[in-house]
């Protein structure tokens, strides 16, 4: 099974790519957005979505900020 973990941090978030793609299995393909809290009251909030979902955000984003 292979198993592939990208991450890229910039100074207020934090994207992590997994990709379980042998397995097929529901949910195994994600992207979670993490993003650091500068409140130490506040827990970072964290976002969680399929490469299928991904994809549409991406295409939204590239449509309407270019």
């Amino acid at each position: 099974m292979s198993n592939v973990n990208k991450i890229h941090d910039t100074k207020s978030v934090k994207m992590e790519l997994t990709n379980n793609n042998t397995r097929k299995q529901a949910g195994s393909n994600n992207l979670t957005l993490t993003v650091n809290s500068e409140d130490w009251r506040l827990n970072d909030q964290s976002v969680s979505m399929t490469i299928r979902d991904a994809k549409a955000l991406q295409n939204f984003l590239n449509q309407n900020l270019s």
